[in-house]
């Protein structure tokens, strides 16, 4: 029997790129600690800080999986899954329990698309025609675009989109 063991929101990744890996929903850091995207110079920075977010976030995500493979069995059964699992049924043991799995651990993860056409509408507008600085760019994301609509429909509307455009594919 195989199941999604931990799911991931890829938008994290690109949101902790601007917070420096700082969670403002839960109010803690969450994700690496990473150059302030004010010193953000070229695009390579910015890529820089969104492998160190994605790194950052798949670790923890794999470390809770690991343990969740040894413990979750124990203090979160599964009796109606194990029900219909031949395995479970045959060994009389939980679908989790790692001695009759074969490995049934992975991160789903979604949300994928946002992070290639915000890094994909970044590296255009910010660094590629220089129509805003990356100075406005946190200040309108610290706003959450509140005031600066002209400029979020400027990176909704005119920036590359993954499946439509060859440079975000």
């Amino acid at each position: 029997m195989r199941m999604a063991s931990a799911t991931a929101n890829c938008a994290k990744i690109i949101e902790y790129v601007f917070t420096q890996g700082f969670d403002r929903v839960v109010n803690i850091q969450i994700g690496a600690k990473t150059k302030d995207p004010l010193e953000f110079k070229d695009f390579e920075d910015v890529m820089e800080a969104w492998v160190a977010q994605m790194k950052a976030i798949f670790s923890l995500l794999v470390r809770s999986v690991n343990l969740g493979r040894f413990i979750g069995h124990k203090i979160t059964p599964r009796p109606y899954l194990s029900s219909i699992s031949s395995r479970s049924i045959e060994s009389g043991l939980d679908v989790c329990d790692p001695s009759i799995s074969r490995g049934n651990a992975w991160i789903t993860g979604f949300t994928w698309v946002e992070n290639a056409d915000s890094l994909a509408a970044v590296k255009k507008l910010v660094f590629d025609e220089k129509k805003y600085t990356m100075a406005q760019l946190v200040e309108a994301l610290d706003a959450n675009w509140e005031g600066y609509e002209t400029m979020r429909l400027d990176f909704v509307k005119n920036a590359p989109k993954w499946g439509n455009d060859e440079i975000v594919e």
